[in-house]
């Protein structure tokens, strides 16, 4: 089991920095992607302690 990193490895942040190459900027979600991805190449496991995290939103999300 891989330690979880304390700063964002070399490769990651490339991966990072080329999503904002991209024509239309990247959403949370594209970044979050590629962060989930990474962890899962290098079999790396969450820390022991539980990571903050925003609440979940209530209702319905978007336009009305």
């Amino acid at each position: 089991m891989k330690k979880w990193p304390r700063t964002i490895p070399y490769d990651l942040n490339c991966k990072l920095e080329s999503l904002r190459k991209y024509r239309n900027a990247p959403l949370l979600q594209h970044d979050w992607g590629a962060v989930f991805e990474w962890l899962n190449k290098h079999g790396v496991e969450p820390p022991d302690h539980a990571l903050p995290a925003e609440p979940e939103l209530a209702g319905p999300v978007g336009h009305s």
